[in-house]
């Protein structure tokens, strides 16, 4: 498309063209940025003088204003904001958060306001983008979404880029209190004994070390994936969580909370004693020797680490088998609070061992507490016997 031809009026930085023999405004305005670097503003399209002045008045106030940001990027899309935020946040960020953030941008942010200036966008815009996922996704997943999106316009405001954070205020599908609770993911005492019978017959010493750590720890599998020889101390009967391990590879534990020491039974060590013993004997005969820094789980036929998808397919094999209903590895976590609760062990201990914060605990194992408030109920009633 050729460039418009530029004529001169008497006002000054104001210039006249024809558009399809229309004739139309526009400005061209020459600055310092906050750098002094020289920089140059444009916007053509007015239909009058006197709007294409007025335009370039505001301009004018808000270089004056020292809001060099805001006017360096009245042109700055939603694409590239995001692309921008993340690049500059990345290496802050764990892997697991990359990620998060990258699905957010790449699968609802972009395809969906990515062409809209960032500068343009409004509440309305970004209300009916939450309207319309709350038909295909989960509330939980929106809502991560908002969070994302929420952070970088954020950020915006702090660089001054934007003036203001305008969509802290859009309706959000709200959360079902249910979806957080365990509902049947987990196994009553009962079938964790008939589990445990059956993978020790019918199992490798893995298999078996695995559901013993799931079940007697209530660590979550990415922990028992990456725990190390180094993380349990024998003597004092405790394991060290730091680290989990996923399809994202090896870091960093969740959260603060997840990073923990705790005691575990006389029981679990001396197997865990018997099961290094085992993998010692199993890596010889590959001439390997274990050293502490191993990961524990270990394939009982390469020796090598145990895959990430190894629990799901051992708790598949218990279901099929008839042994158990159908349950993902993380109702064995599941399983371990909902016991200890019931067996009237503190939420303040039950979370320290799972590392979830007590308000977590509160919520997702709020069945097994119902059944302890009824007990609670029965006992005053028993206590305090009254007409």
């Amino acid at each position: 498309m050729a460039r418009q031809q530029y004529n001169k009026t008497k006002k000054d930085n104001i210039y006249w063209y024809k558009d399809n023999k229309i004739k139309k405004f526009a400005y061209r305005y020459k600055y310092y940025d906050a750098y002094g670097q020289r920089k140059e503003k444009s916007k053509q399209g007015f239909d009058t003088e006197k709007s294409a002045e007025l335009s370039l008045t505001e301009l004018k106030a808000e270089i004056l204003k020292g809001n060099h940001q805001r006017v360096d990027n009245q042109h700055l899309t939603i694409s590239k904001w995001m692309e921008m935020w993340y690049e500059r946040n990345e290496s802050k960020w764990k892997i697991s958060t990359r990620a998060q953030y990258q699905n957010a941008i790449e699968h609802h942010i972009a395809p969906n306001l990515g062409h809209i200036k960032l500068s343009q966008l409004t509440k309305s815009t970004y209300q009916s983008l939450i309207d319309k996922l709350i038909s295909s996704h989960a509330p939980t997943s929106i809502r991560t979404m908002h969070a994302v999106f929420n952070s970088a316009i954020n950020a915006a405001v702090e660089e001054e880029i934007l003036t203001r954070n305008k969509i802290t205020k859009v309706n959000l599908p709200q959360l079902n209190p249910k979806h957080l609770e365990v509902g049947d993911n987990f196994l009553s005492e009962e079938e964790l004994r008939r589990l445990l019978e059956y993978v020790k017959k019918n199992e490798e010493f893995t298999h078996y070390m695995l559901i013993l750590l799931l079940a007697f720890t209530g660590m979550r599998k990415g922990e028992a994936l990456a725990l190390r020889w180094a993380n349990v101390d024998f003597d004092n009967a405790e394991i060290t969580i730091i680290h989990t391990r996923d399809h994202l590879g090896e870091r960093s534990a969740k959260t603060d909370n997840s990073i923990r020491r705790i005691d575990v039974s006389d029981s679990l060590i001396t197997h865990l004693k018997k099961y290094k013993l085992w993998a010692m004997k199993k890596k010889l005969s590959q001439g390997i020797k274990l050293n502490e820094d191993n990961l524990i789980l270990i394939n009982p036929s390469t020796c090598e680490p145990i895959s990430r998808s190894f629990p799901n397919y051992l708790t598949e094999r218990a279901f099929e088998a008839g042994v158990i209903k159908r349950i993902t590895p993380h109702a064995l976590r599941h399983t371990c609070a909902t016991i200890l609760i019931s067996k009237g062990i503190p939420v303040t201990t039950v979370a320290k061992m799972l590392g979830d914060s007590v308000e977590m605990v509160l919520k997702v194992y709020a069945h097994s507490l119902r059944v302890k408030e009824k007990e609670a109920a029965k006992v005053l009633g028993e206590v305090i016997n009254f007409e």
